[in-house]
C-alpha cells in the first residue's frame, strides 16, 4: 500500500473518479536518512510531502500513512474476455469508444497468452485472449449502457462484469497474487490511434509469436488530469493512456521475454510519451539520471533534487528511480 501511494496509486476503480491515492493523503510518518522519525503534513513539512507523494522510494522510509476515505460499497465491473483472434475488431472500437466514457467509468485492456492453470476458469485455460476492463461507480442501468457497444463488438468468450462489492475490486483485472519471476516494462502514451492499433496487432496480435503473459492499455484521464487541493509530485497528470507488459518465465529463460519487451516498445515508441505513472516505469528502464529526470520533467525534478539534498544529501535512499542530491551551492 505504501510503494503504490508513493508512486502514485492508480486505481481501476476510483482514479478517473478520485484521482490518484496520493491525492488523497493526509499525514506521512517517515524515517528520513539522518535516522530520524518525522510527521510529514502539507503545514507541518510541505516540501517533503509534496516530494514523498510521488517521489517513490528516494526520500525515507514511510511507516504509517494517513488518508481521507471515499464512500463507496459496490461497484458495477469486471472484465470481457474475446478470442485473441479477435482483437482488431474490438480494439478498433474500444479504442474510439474509451474516451467519450464519464469520470465514473474506467477502462483499459490486456493481450493475453494464459498458461494453462487449473486456477483460471476452463475458457482461458492456454487460451490467447483480449481481456477489456471495465468498471463503473454509478448505478446499473448507466453502466451497462455505456458498455453496450463494446459488449456489441465481438463475441465474447467469458464475460464476468457484474454488480460487486467493493472488496471484489480484484475481479477487474485478475491479476495473479503469487510471486512470479517475470520482466516488465512500461511507458506512457501520448495518443492509441489506428497506426497505434496496427503497431500493437502487429507486435502482439495473431501470428506474432509474442511470449508476453500480458500487454495492457489503460485508458486514464478525469479526475487523474486534475490537480488534487493539496499539490504532490505525480508527474503523470494530463497522459491519456500508459502501456505496462510483462512475462514471465524461468529464471533462464528471462532474457527472451526481456528481448521481447523492447521489441514491443520499440514498436510503440512513435506514440510514447516521457511522462509515466511512476508505478509502472520498469527499474530496467529508468536507472539513468536523464531518464529519471525525463519522467518528471526539469522543473519538478529540480524541486525533488532540492528537497533531496535536504533529507537524504548522501543519496541513502538510492536503490530505486533515482532522484539525486542537487549540488550544494554553497559548495562554490
Amino acid at each position: 500500500m505504501v510503494g503504490y501511494t508513493l508512486g502514485g496509486g492508480l486505481s481501476p476503480l476510483l482514479g478517473r473518479s478520485h484521482g490518484y491515492a496520493a491525492d488523497h493523503v493526509r499525514w506521512i510518518e517517515v524515517v528520513t536518512a539522518d535516522g530520524e522519525t518525522r510527521s510529514v503534513t502539507p503545514d507541518g513539512e510541505p516540501d517533503l510531502f509534496w516530494s514523498l507523494l510521488g517521489g517513490k522510494g528516494n526520500f525515507g522510509v514511510v511507516t504509517a500513512i494517513e488518508f481521507s476515505a471515499v464512500k463507496l460499497d459496490s461497484f458495477y465491473g469486471g472484465g470481457i474476455w474475446f478470442r485473441g483472434e479477435d482483437m482488431a475488431e474490438v480494439l478498433e472500437v474500444w479504442r474510439t469508444w474509451a474516451p467519450t466514457l464519464p469520470d465514473e467509468a474506467t477502462t483499459s485492456f490486456a493481450v493475453q497468452r494464459l498458461p494453462q492453470d487449473d486456477a483460471l476458469p476452463t475458457p482461458l485455460r492456454g487460451a490467447f485472449v483480449l481481456h477489456v476492463r471495465y468498471s463503473h461507480t454509478g448505478e446499473n442501468d448507466e453502466a451497462e449502457a455505456l458498455l453496450a457497444p463494446l459488449r456489441a463488438a465481438g463475441t465474447p468468450v467469458l464475460d464476468s462484469v457484474t454488480r460487486r462489492p467493493v472488496p471484489e475490486i480484484g475481479a477487474i483485472h485478475v491479476d495473479p497474487i503469487d510471486p512470479l519471476p517475470y520482466v516488465e516494462a512500461g511507458f506512457g502514451l501520448r495518443e492509441f490511434t489506428a497506426d497505434t492499433l496496427a503497431a500493437l496487432i502487429d507486435v502482439t496480435g495473431p501470428g506474432s509469436r509474442c511470449p508476453l503473459v500480458t500487454v495492457e492499455v489503460r485508458a486514464l484521464g478525469g479526475a487523474l488530469d486534475r490537480q488534487p487541493a493539496i499539490a504532490n509530485a505525480v508527474p503523470s497528470r494530463g497522459l491519456p493512456f500508459i502501456s505496462f507488459a510483462f512475462g514471465v518465465a524461468a529464471p533462464p529463460e528471462l532474457p527472451v521475454m526481456a528481448d521481447y519487451l523492447d521489441s514491443y516498445v520499440a514498436s510503440l515508441a512513435p506514440w510514447a510519451d516521457e511522462h509515466n505513472v511512476v508505478n509502472f516505469v520498469a527499474p530496467a528502464t529508468a536507472t539513468a539520471a536523464e531518464d529519471v529526470r525525463r519522467l518528471y520533467g526539469d522543473e519538478r525534478y529540480a524541486r525533488l533534487a532540492g528537497v533531496k539534498r535536504r533529507f537524504d544529501p548522501d543519496n541513502l535512499f538510492r536503490r530505486n528511480h533515482n532522484i539525486r542530491p542537487a549540488a550544494d551551492p554553497a559548495a562554490g
